[in-house]
């Protein structure tokens, strides 16, 4: 009697549990504290496109900039999470100069949002060629 109670409470205990959080819908009109690799600069992502447009089944377009002076655009899946995005440079919007590639946690009650993962540095007045670390905090 004892061990099947025991098998009982087990068992409770490894069924699955309904997670309460989820990546964002949105991440239009956000504000980050963005830090590649040693340099800190603020993030803010203005638009997110919505379902229907082309290309946008699964994911969905963004722009915005980075401290108020250079645009980015890529896409952010919400489903997923992940997040990809190009910094160009201030006075040519089609010359790139770092890429990002990363996820969007989790939103959680009380919580702010994070983003992390790779950026790559392709112009050298942005820190040494290469793939660097990035993370994020929502403002």
């Amino acid at each position: 009697m004892k061990s099947i109670f025991a098998f009982t409470i087990a068992a409770a205990l490894l069924l699955p549990c309904t997670a309460s959080a989820a990546r964002p819908a949105n991440i239009a009109n956000t504000t980050w504290t963005l830090q590649v690799n040693h340099d800190v600069a603020q993030l803010f992502i203005d638009t997110q496109g919505g379902p229907g447009a082309p290309g946008a089944n699964v994911c969905r377009h963004i722009t915005g900039n980075l401290n108020g002076i250079a645009d980015i655009r890529g896409w952010y899946c919400p489903s997923s999470g992940r997040i990809h995005f190009v910094h160009t440079n201030a006075d040519n919007e089609d010359f790139v100069v770092r890429v990002f590639t990363g996820h969007v946690s989790d939103a959680v009650n009380g919580e702010p949002l994070q983003m992390a993962g790779t950026a790559t540095v392709l112009i050298s007045a942005f820190g040494d060629l290469g793939e660097y670390n990035f993370s994020a905090t929502a403002d």
